[in-house]
């Protein structure tokens, strides 16, 4: 393997990884199933991650052609993008983000697959990224496969990570992940203009 595809997957992981924002979901993820046996959260965690994956690779596999049937272009996609990614990130950073109460029904897609873990701006970056010129299907399906089999993990284990850090440090980690996808939300938006001030 090139060193030149090794970055990219290695760097599109991580903004993916970044982008799924597992550390941020997790309390999500564990109010919502606190009311389940640990076999129930493990169960319901790996479906929910698979349901996601699979969103994911439609994306990735049928993203542009979902464009194309939308007339939706690129640019505008990646400004739509960053600008969700923005408000999002902005709630982490400071910390307003929606209490979410457990509950005794089983969830089902939503709202742990769509939008916690396949979200609306990791759908974009998907097609964005898979859309780009150094990208190839190999690398964008290995960088998929990667960051989501992280978050995957991260949420799995959801339970311990909660009891060893805590719910204060789970909200510093909460804000630091919001900072850095500010960051990469308005690279998105810089992008997205750029590309109409210059006229591609």
């Amino acid at each position: 393997m090139e060193n030149a595809t090794l970055q990219f997957i290695i760097s599109t992981a991580i903004m993916l990884f970044l982008i799924m924002d597992p550390l941020g979901n997790l309390p999500i993820f564990v109010s919502h199933l606190r009311h389940f046996t640990d076999a129930d959260y493990r169960r319901i965690v790996i479906r929910e991650s698979l349901a996601a994956l699979v969103i994911l690779l439609i994306f990735l596999f049928f993203g542009n052609q979902i464009l194309v049937l939308l007339h939706i272009s690129t640019i505008s996609l990646g400004i739509a993008g960053g600008i969700i990614l923005f408000l999002i990130a902005l709630k982490m950073v400071f910390g307003t983000q929606a209490n979410h109460e457990s509950s005794l029904t089983e969830p089902f897609l939503v709202p742990l697959a769509i939008p916690c873990f396949a979200g609306p701006s990791t759908l974009a970056m998907l097609i964005l990224v898979s859309g780009s010129p150094e990208s190839t299907l190999s690398a964008c399906l290995s960088a998929v496969l990667l960051s989501w089999f992280l978050s995957s993990c991260i949420l799995l284990t959801g339970r311990f990570w909660e009891k060893i850090l805590g719910t204060k440090i789970l909200g510093a980690v909460e804000s630091l992940m919001g900072f850095l996808l500010t960051v990469v939300a308005v690279e998105m938006l810089i992008n997205g203009l750029r590309a109409i001030f210059s006229g591609t």
